[in-house]
């Protein structure tokens, strides 16, 4: 017993000991911890990376270099990483980006939208071509501050099955169509153009240019760039996919829009002008548009209409241009898909590409230097929200103010409204919502469908777009035979009952 009572007491002894030698002396991990941060060497920054952007609407700028060098300084700085700004004009980015999206190219940042066929955003998506961005959109992600300015509903409107894909830009809400007109030559030859109100108006129009200008070009139309859309099908897909509802809520039939009466009288609207000599005789492989605008070659073109349409067009042109405003503005899935930026799955840096899209979207320097460029060089500052275009140093000229993200952000030129921003709010208050607003198709299983029917397409809207055909009826008929072929019925049921189902549930 007594050797039991001396074991005990060296026990509690060798106890109390240690516990009061704890509160001194840190433990075996804790020690080596603490020796670990002292004497390690300080870690090596990670290497930035280069991420490549792909940009429809504008060809390479001629101070590119310039103005790179200025953006990667920012971005260094900010993110770790350099841009390589691709710019690729309107008529050649479906192709050349729907080529490299299925191919697995390494694209970092890429526009996308409803209507850009092989390079849109519900062709795309739904294969896997875009990387899914709900983590990052998600508190504490990379695209969290972005989802906060955008708001949940006009981000929700370009969900597929509950999954984002990209990131619409925050601009005006609503769309309608019209003209945009050289001011010059409509004051010149007294044009009477406020009587303008569908492509057959400009008839009268376009003779008179045509008549007083034999080298000009009355209508500018190409290959992305036609009047066509001035019809304003409520598509579920893509502007060159079948399946669209009529834009003015008369019913929930959802329609193969190429072969509607009103389509067919386009067409041969069209055709006559084009025989007449008011559009290009190349339309239908030219891409180019915008080049006969600033050249002075062209007199008018169709465009999406919003406030202050006409002087934005016009920043940095030689020419001013004035807008006349054809259909009612409307509030559709346009609006949230007709205009975003994604990242394609073949991204190696898809991290960093979401912090990318995050300075753009939410830092006011970036934002303005991708649209407008170095201040005090191509621009100067009027005062802290307006500026001047420099007159002498125009190397940097994108205009494609949306495209890169978040309009609101944006400063105004002093030839603007100042309540630009505000017009715009009053414009999305007054437009007419659609039926099928906030309804997503999921086209999963039609993607063999919708690929043939997007090659159909391609081989045959072009010319019909243009009037480059000699019978409309017969061509009309052909390619609508071919889409049928390829299973077009079953598309159409499947949107049709998909949508039903959607309008029910609501």
């Amino acid at each position: 017993m007594k050797k039991l009572l001396v074991i005990v007491l060296a026990l509690v002894m060798l106890f109390s000991f240690a516990a009061c030698d704890k509160t001194t002396q840190p433990d075996a991990t804790e020690n080596d911890s603490t020796e670990s941060e002292v004497t390690k060497a300080p870690a090596e920054k990670e290497e930035p990376v280069e991420l490549k952007w792909y940009v429809i609407g504008s060809q390479e700028q001629p101070d590119q270099d310039m103005v790179e060098e200025k953006i990667n300084e920012y971005t260094l700085e900010k993110l770790n990483c350099t841009v390589d700004i691709i710019f690729i004009d309107y008529g050649d980015y479906p192709d050349v980006v729907g080529t490299n999206l299925a191919t697995g190219e390494a694209i970092d940042l890429c526009f996308t939208s409803s209507w850009t066929g092989a390079a849109g955003y519900r062709v795309n998506a739904p294969i896997g071509n875009f990387v899914e961005l709900n983590d990052y959109l998600a508190p504490g992600g990379a695209l969290a501050e972005t989802m906060e300015i955008i708001g949940a509903d006009f981000m929700n409107a370009t969900q597929i099955n509950g999954k984002n894909y990209a990131v619409p830009c925050n601009k005006e809400q609503a769309h309608n169509w019209g003209f945009l007109f050289r001011k010059d030559i409509v004051e010149e030859l007294s044009l009477d153009i406020d009587s303008v109100k569908t492509v057959e108006d400009l008839e009268p129009i376009l003779a008179a240019v045509k008549e007083a200008y034999p080298d000009m070009i009355p209508l500018v139309t190409a290959t992305g760039e036609a009047p066509y859309r001035l019809l304003d099908w409520n598509t579920f897909i893509s502007d060159s996919i079948p399946g669209a509802l009529y834009p003015d809520n008369r019913d929930n039939v959802v329609v193969n829009q190429f072969e509607m009466p009103e389509t067919i009288e386009h067409f041969k609207t069209m055709k006559r002008f084009y025989d007449l000599g008011y559009i290009r005789a190349d339309a239908d492989t030219y891409t180019a548009w915008k080049s006969d605008l600033e050249s002075g070659l062209g007199f008018c073109v169709s465009q999406s209409m919003k406030p202050g349409k006409d002087v934005e067009f016009s920043q940095g042109l030689d020419y001013e241009f004035i807008q006349v405003d054809c259909t009612e503005p409307v509030m559709s899935n346009r609006e949230a898909d007709g205009s975003m930026m994604a990242i394609p799955i073949g991204s190696k840096h898809p991290d960093k590409a979401a912090e990318l899209m995050n300075l753009a979207n939410t830092d006011k320097y970036f934002n303005n230097l991708l649209n407008f460029g170095i201040e005090d060089y191509h621009f100067t500052k009027v005062s802290d929200n307006v500026i001047e275009l420099s007159e002498d140093n125009t190397g940097w000229r994108p205009n494609i103010t949306w495209v890169f993200p978040n309009q609101f952000m944006n400063y105004t030129m002093s030839s603007e409204d100042p309540d630009k921003f505000v017009n715009f709010i009053a414009y999305n208050q007054s437009s007419l919502p659609l039926n099928n607003l906030g309804f997503v198709y999921d086209g999963s299983d039609m993607e063999n469908i919708t690929s043939a029917l997007q090659a159909i397409t391609d081989q045959y809207t072009t010319r019909l777009f243009c009037g480059a055909v000699d019978d409309v009826d017969a061509l009309v008929a052909e390619m609508n035979e071919k889409m049928y072929t390829a299973g077009l019925q079953d598309l159409l049921d499947d949107i049709q009952a998909q949508y039903d189902a959607w309008l029910e549930a609501k």
